[in-house]
C-alpha cells in the first residue's frame, strides 16, 4: 500500500497518519522456511493408489525444498494429466507470496508474467477473480511483503502460512473504521463484490476500475473519502467513484450500502477516522480459493463438474505443501471433479486442502532445474495462458557460487513434464545430442567444470561436445544394440543418463505424408522417425537427415529434429525426399485447395432411403441460405442395437481429385446422431469419413476429414446417420445440404513399400513350436438363423482347428452378430459341439454386447477378463466390447493387466506374456477405423507391454481381431497380430490380408528375440487351390510362379504374405542351392530359378490344400 506504511506488527497497532494499515502480514520480507525433506516418493506412490492405472509420471527438480511430479493416468472418471509440486516449508533458501500486478482491479497478467516479475522458480494462479469486469480477486488475499490486497466480503476458504506453517482456514475481513466516536465492522476490502447493508473500503492499490461500476446504478449507496487520517468528504453522489481514480493517494474510500450507510452519514468534513485493514485471522501470507477439500482428513461431499484444477494440499503439521494443477478439455485430460480432486488430495496424504480457481485459469510455471528460464509446465485449458487476478509464487534464496551438481539429458526430452521415453533412443548410425549443464545453489543451469563426456560399453561413440553459455551440448552417435550409460563429468560430480541402441534401420516415416498448404504464405512442421525390424522407433535429428524438394518448395531445418515446409509464390503441387542412410520416404506437398460442389439436393429423387434397424423416409427442405436440402424423417425407437439413417445416392458420386475433407451443412436437434460418409475407396474397398455427433441444433457446416493415406479416387455410397448409443431411442428430423469436396492439388506419390513382418511365416508352419495357439474370431453369425452360411462358416473354422490339435484355443471376439441370449447361446452350443473338451476361452468383442448387455455373455462364458500360464507362457483376455478397455469407467481389469506383468516380470517360470482383446492399438488400414476407440488409451497400453518387455527382457504379444484382415506388425519390440474374418467376409484387398481363415500361433518358450519366440501362421481357408508356374525353363533361367486361392464362393486370394504357405517338392530347394536340386524357389518374391537339368515338381500347400506343377529344365 502506498499511504502510512512504517513497521508494525501482526496484531494490527494503530500506525501514523491516522490511517491503520496494520497489515494481516509483516511487510518487512517473504514468508521464510527450513530445512528439506524429499515427500516425491509418497507422490509417486499415491498417483497409483487404485482404482488408477496405465500410470505415467516423471519427477524434476526445480529448487531445493521445491519438487515437480507430472504424471498422466486413467481413473474411473476418464483420463487425468496434470502436475504436483512438493514444497518442503522447513527448507530455509524457500520463500512463497502472493502476488499481483501491483493494482487489485484492470492490473491482470498471466502467471508467468507474475513469476518474472516476482524472480520467482514457480507459481501458480492464484483467487477466482470477477473476470471481464474489475478482474479483482473474490477472496482474501495477503502478501508477506505487500501486506493485505484484498478481503472478501463473506468467509470463503484460503491457503495461509503464519510462522512458517501452513494451513487451510476460513478468511474474510477484519477491517475495522474508528471514527465519530463509533467503530465500525468493514465487510470487505477491495473486493469486487459486497453484501447489502454492509461496509466496504477501496484503499489505494484498488487500481483504475471504476468502483460506482460494483453496485446496481439505482441503488442508493454513501460514499466517504478519507485522506490523511480525515474524512474528505461524504456524499451520496454516485458521480465521486464514477471515475477510475477515486480513492486518495493518502487514504481511503468507503461505501456503504443500506444500513451502513446509514451509519456513515452523520460523518461531517474534518472528522478524524482510523482504519485498520486486516484480514479476519493473523496471517503471514493468504491466497483464496473456494471448496474445502478436505478438513483435518475428511473428504468433502461436495462435488462440481469436472473441469480443469489448481489445488493447494497442506500436511497434518503444516510444514508441507502439495500444489496440484490438473488439465482440462483435452483427450487425455478431462479435469477433475470436486471429489475426485479431494479424494486425490487424501491420496496424497495431505490433512486439509482447498480448491483454487480452475478452468482456463489453470496455470503452473516454473524453471526446472539445470535451466535458466521459466516454462509453463501444464497446458492452460483455453489454449493459452490467462490473465489472472494474482498468483502463487515460488522463490529460492540459497547462496553458493560453485556449481553443485550436473544434470544431463537428450535435448529432444523437455526439461520437466512427461517423460519422452523415444528421446533415449537411438539407431546404430544415428546421432542423438544431450544437453548437460551444472548446478548452482538454486538449481538454475550454471556452467560446469571441466566438460567430460563418456559412454560405457561401447554401444555409443561420443562425437564432439560444445559449450554455449551455461549448456554443454554433445553428440553421440548409435555403435551397436544394447543399453549404455552416457557419464557427464567426473567423480561425486558426475551424472548420467541411460540411452538405448536398438537394431539397424529399417525404414523411415514421417509424421505427414501428404503436406497441404492453403497458400504461400504458410508453411508445415514435419518430423522425421527411424523404424528397426523389432519396430521401434527413434526420432531422426536433422544432422541425419537429407531432403530434395521439387522446384518451388522450401525445406528449412528448424532446431534439432523438426523440417519445415514452405513454398514460393506461384508454386505448384511437387515432392519433398526425405532420406536417412539410404532410406527413404516421399511426401506430397499442395499448395492451396479448391472448394467443388459434390451435391446440392435439389432432386430428391437422386436419393433413396437406407435403414439399419430402423425406419424412415427422405423429403425436400429449404437449406440455411435458402437453397435445397434434403430431409431426414426416422424412428430409432424400434431396437437398442445400432441403428442408422442413410441418404444412398442411386447412383455412386465420384469425389473429384484427391480431396483432404468433405463438408456437410446438417440441420440438427442435438439429439447425438453420429454423422458418416460412406465411400468406396480407388482400392475398391469401403469405408466412412467421420464427423462430429450432432449435439447442436439448427445448421451447422461439418467437416469429415479424409484420413491420410488413403486410396483415391473416393465415390461416395450414403450420407449415414448412426445411433450406436443402446440407451438412446427416439424418433428426429434431420436437414442436409450442400455437399462440398476441399480438394488440394492432385499428386501422385509413389506407393510405400510394404511392411511385411516376419511374425507371420511365410514359408513353412509352426507345427514344432512347444506352444500352439489357435485363433478364430469375426464370425457374426445370428440365433434366428442358426444354419446360415456364416454359422457353417465357423463350424468349418473350429473343425480345421480341431484337427491341428492346438494346444489352447482363443476365440478372438464377434462370434456372433448380436448379442440376445439367443445369440451368445447359439455361441456356446457351436463352441461345444465343435471343440467338445478342446481347452479355450471366450473374448468378448463388439458385436458380444450389439443389442445387449455384457451379462448375456458372463451368463454364458463367464468372467470376461481372465488369465492363466501355459508351458510357461502367461495368457491374459481382457474384454475391449465398448471400443475401449475401461468399460463403464471400470479400471479393473486394467489393474490387472498389470499386475499380471509384474508377476510375470518377478516370476522366473514365465518367459512370455500373449495379450489377447478383440480391439487392435493400431488399425492399419488407411482408415483406421477398427482400433481401440480411446487413442490415449490405446497408446499408453503400447507403451506399458513394451516398458515390460524392456525392463525385464521377457517377450510380450498383442492378439486382436475386429479389423477385418489378417495382419502382423511390430511396435517398441512387442508383436502384434491381427487375425482376420473367420466367417464374415473381409474388410481388406485379398493381397492385404483380406480373407477368410484362422491362425495358429506358435510360441517357443525358451527362446529370447521376439520373432523366435512367436511366429504365426495364418490358415486362409481354401476352396480351390491353383499352382502357375512354367512348364519348362532353360538352365540359369528365373520365373515368376503364382499360386491363386479361391474361397467364399469367387474371392481370389494370392499366396504370398500375409497369407502362410509351405512351398517344396521333388528337385525342389527352398532359398537354397542343394546338389540335388533341379529349382530353387523363394517363397518371399515368388520367383523360381533353374539351376540344373532335369524334372521337378513343385509343391505349395495351404492349410492342408497342395497343388503341384511339374517344370522341366533343359
Amino acid at each position: 500500500m502506498s499511504t502510512a506504511t512504517t513497521a508494525g506488527t501482526r496484531r494490527g497497532l494503530a500506525l501514523a497518519l491516522g490511517l491503520l494499515l496494520a497489515t494481516a502480514g509483516l511487510l518487512g520480507g517473504a514468508t521464510q522456511v527450513r530445512a528439506e525433506t524429499d515427500p516425491a516418493g509418497a507422490t509417486a506412490a499415491a498417483l497409483r493408489v487404485a482404482p488408477a492405472t496405465l500410470v505415467e509420471d516423471r519427477r524434476t527438480d526445480i529448487a531445493p525444498g521445491l519438487t515437480l511430479t507430472s504424471f498422466r493416468r486413467l481413473q474411473p472418471g476418464g483420463w487425468v494429466t496434470g502436475h504436483v509440486m512438493d514444497a518442503d516449508l522447513t527448507t530455509p533458501s524457500l520463500s512463497l507470496d502472493v502476488t499481483d500486478g501491483g493494482e487489485v482491479s484492470g492490473s491482470n497478467a498471466t502467471v508467468e508474467e507474475f513469476a518474472r516479475n516476482a524472480d520467482a522458480v514457480a507459481a501458480i494462479n492464484g483467487d477466482y477473480f470477477d473476470m471481464n469486469a474489475s478482474d479483482a480477486p473474490i477472496g482474501t488475499n495477503v502478501s508477506p511483503n505487500e501486506g493485505l490486497r484484498t478481503a472478501g466480503g463473506g468467509p470463503r476458504q484460503a491457503f495461509t502460512i503464519r510462522d512458517g506453517k501452513a494451513a487451510v482456514q476460513s478468511l474474510m475481513s477484519g477491517a475495522t473504521v474508528e471514527a465519530g466516536g463509533e467503530t465500525s465492522e468493514i465487510g470487505s476490502v477491495n473486493s469486487p463484490s459486497f453484501a447489502g447493508d454492509s461496509l466496504a473500503a477501496f484503499t489505494p492499490i484498488w487500481g483504475t476500475y471504476p468502483i460506482g461500476r460494483l453496485v446496481g446504478e439505482s441503488e442508493p449507496v454513501r460514499i466517504v473519502m478519507i485522506s490523511g487520517g480525515r474524512v474528505s468528504a461524504n456524499t451520496t453522489d454516485r458521480g465521486a467513484i464514477a471515475s477510475g481514480d477515486a480513492v486518495p493517494d493518502d487514504g481511503a474510500v468507503l461505501v456503504g450500502r443500506g444500513r451502513a450507510a446509514d451509519r456513515l452519514a452523520g460523518l461531517a468534513v474534518g472528522t478524524e477516522a482510523k482504519l485498520t485493514i486486516r484480514a479476519s485471522e493473523d496471517v503471514d501470507l493468504a491466497v483464496g480459493g473456494s471448496q474445502r477439500l478436505l478438513t483435518d482428513g475428511r473428504v468433502t461431499e461436495d462435488n462440481e463438474v469436472t473441469a480443469a484444477r489448481t489445488a493447494i494440499g497442506v500436511n497434518r503439521d503444516g510444514t508441507a505443501i502439495k500444489v496440484i494443477t490438473v488439465d482440462g478439455r483435452s483427450a487425455d485430460a478431462h479435469g477433475m471433479t470436486i471429489q475426485e480432486l479431494a479424494r486425490f488430495m487424501s491420496d496424497l496424504g495431505m490433512w486439509n486442502a482447498v480448491n483454487l480457481d480452475g478452468g482456463g485459469s489453470t496455470t503452473l510455471v516454473a524453471r526446472p532445474a539445470g535451466t535458466d528460464d521459466l516454462q509453463v509446465i501444464n497446458r492452460p485449458s483455453d489454449g493459452k495462458q490467462r490473465a489472472d487476478s494474482n498468483a502463487l509464487v515460488f522463490r529460492s534464496a540459497a547462496r553458493g557460487s560453485s556449481p553443485t551438481g550436473r544434470v544431463l539429458r537428450p535435448e529432444l526430452e523437455p526439461a520437466a513434464g512427461l517423460p519422452e521415453p523415444a528421446a533415449h533412443g537411438v539407431l546404430p548410425g544415428l546421432s542423438r545430442t544431450l544437453i548437460g549443464t551444472g548446478l548452482d545453489a538454486n538449481l538454475a543451469a550454471t556452467p560446469a567444470g571441466r566438460s567430460v563426456i563418456r559412454a560405457r560399453a561401447g554401444l555409443v561413440r561420443v562425437e564432439d561436445t560444445e559449450r554455449s553459455g551455461p549448456y554443454d551440448r554433445t553428440v553421440v552417435r548409435g555403435n551397436r544394440p544394447g543399453t549404455t550409460t552416457v557419464i557427464y563429468g567426473a567423480g561425486r560430480d558426475a551424472t548420467s543418463t541411460d540411452l538405448r541402441v536398438f537394431g539397424d534401420l529399417q525404414r523411415i516415416e514421417a509424421s505427414e505424408t501428404l503436406v497441404p498448404l492453403g497458400s504461400a504464405a504458410d508453411t508445415s512442421a514435419v518430423r522425421v522417425t527411424g523404424i528397426d525390424a523389432d519396430g521401434n522407433r527413434v526420432p531422426v535429428e536433422n544432422r541425419d537427415i537429407e531432403v530434395a524438394a521439387s522446384d518451388g518448395l522450401t525445406v528449412e531445418r528448424d532446431g534439432l529434429a523438426e523440417l519445415v515446409i514452405g513454398a514460393r509464390e506461384g508454386a505448384q503441387s511437387g515432392t519433398v525426399t526425405i532420406a536417412v542412410r539410404g532410406k527413404e520416404t516421399t511426401l506430397g506437398v499442395t499448395v492451396g485447395h479448391d472448394d467443388r460442389e459434390v451435391a446440392d439436393f435439389a432432386d430428391p429423387a437422386d436419393w433413396k432411403v437406407g435403414t439399419a434397424r430402423a425406419t424412415g423416409g427422405l423429403g425436400s427442405a429449404t437449406g440455411p441460405e435458402g437453397g435445397p436440402a434434403l430431409a431426414l424423417d426416422f424412428d430409432f425407437t424400434t431396437s437398442t442395437a445400432t441403428r442408422g439413417m442413410y441418404a444412398v445416392p442411386v447412383t455412386p458420386i465420384e469425389l473429384p481429385g484427391q480431396p483432404r475433407s468433405v463438408s456437410l451443412w446438417i440441420k440438427g436437434t442435438g439429439k447425438g446422431e453420429w454423422p458418416r460418409l460412406q465411400v468406396t475407396r480407388g482400392d475398391q474397398t469401403s469405408t466412412n469419413l467421420d464427423g462430429a455427433l450432432i449435439d447442436w441444433t439448427g445448421w451447422r457446416k461439418v467437416t469429415f476429414p479424409v484420413p491420410a493415406g488413403t486410396a483415391y479416387p473416393l465415390q461416395l455410397t450414403a450420407i449415414r446417420f448412426m445411433e450406436t448409443r443402446s440407451n438412446a431411442s427416439y424418433r428426429d428430423r434431420l436437414e442436409i445440404a450442400d455437399l462440398r469436396a476441399q480438394v488440394p492439388q492432385s499428386i501422385d506419390l509413389p506407393e510405400p513399400a510394404p511392411v511385411r513382418d516376419p511374425a507371420i511365416i511365410s514359408q513353412g508352419t509352426v507345427d514344432d513350436r512347444p506352444l500352439r495357439v489357435a485363433v478364430i474370431s469375426d464370425a457374426q453369425f445370428v440365433a434366428r438363423n442358426p444354419d446360415s452360411d456364416l454359422v457353417q462358416a465357423a463350424r468349418r473354422t473350429l473343425r480345421e482347428i480341431v484337427a491341428a490339435k492346438p494346444d489352447f484355443v482363443i476365440i478372438a471376439g464377434d462370434l456372433v452378430d448380436e448379442a440376445a441370449p439367443e445369440d451368445i447361446a447359439l455361441a456356446r452350443r457351436v463352441l461345444e459341439e465343435e471343440l467338445g473338451d478342446l481347452d479355450h476361452v471366450y473374448v468378448p468383442g463388439n458385436h458380444e454386447i450389439m443389442g445387449g448387455s455384457i451379462d448375456n455373455f458372463r451368463a454364458e462364458f463367464g468372467d470376461t477378463a481372465t488369465e492363466r500360464v501355459l508351458q510357461r507362457t502367461k495368457i491374459i483376455t481382457l474384454d475391449s466390447s465398448t471400443g475401449n478397455l475401461h468399460p463403464g469407467g471400470s479400471t479393473d481389469q486394467l489393474r490387472m493387466l498389470e499386475a499380471g506383468l509384474a508377476d510375470a516380470e518377478r516370476d522366473p517360470g514365465i518367459t512370455g506374456v500373449l495379450v489377447a482383446n478383440h480391439h487392435p492399438v493400431d488399425d492399419p488400414q488407411p482408415d483406421a477405423a477398427s482400433q481401440l476407440g480411446d487413442r490415449v488409451e490405446a497408446d499408453a497400453l503400447a507403451r506399458t507391454l513394451a516398458d515390460f518387455t524392456r525392463r525385464s527382457g521377457k517377450q510380450v504379444a498383442q492378439l486382436n481381431g475386429h479389423v477385418g484382415i489378417f495382419d502382423a506388425s511390430a511396435l517398441d519390440g512387442v508383436t502384434r497380430m491381427i487375425n482376420g474374418n473367420s466367417g464374415k467376409g473381409p474388410s481388406g484387398t485379398p493381397d492385404a490380408g483380406g480373407f477368410t481363415g484362422w491362425t495358429m500361433i506358435g510360441i517357443d518358450p525358451g527362446a529370447t528375440g521376439r520373432t523366435d519366440w512367436l511366429r504365426a501362421e495364418t490358415r486362409a481357408r481354401v476352396d480351390e487351390l491353383a499352382l502357375d508356374a512354367p512348364a519348362t525353363l532353360a538352365r540359369g533361367e528365373t520365373a515368376e510362379v503364382k499360386a491363386v486361392i479361391t474361397q467364399d464362393g469367387s474371392r481370389k486370394v494370392p499366396v504370398a504374405w500375409p497369407v502362410s504357405a509351405t512351398w517344396g517338392g521333388t528337385g525342389v530347394a527352398v532359398g537354397s542351392k542343394p546338389r540335388n536340386a533341379v529349382i530353387t524357389i523363394d517363397p518371399l518374391t515368388g520367383r523360381i530359378t533353374a539351376v540344373r537339368a532335369g524334372t521337378a515338381t513343385l509343391t505349395v500347400t495351404v492349410n492342408g490344400a497342395t497343388a503341384q506343377r511339374q517344370i522341366r529344365v533343359g
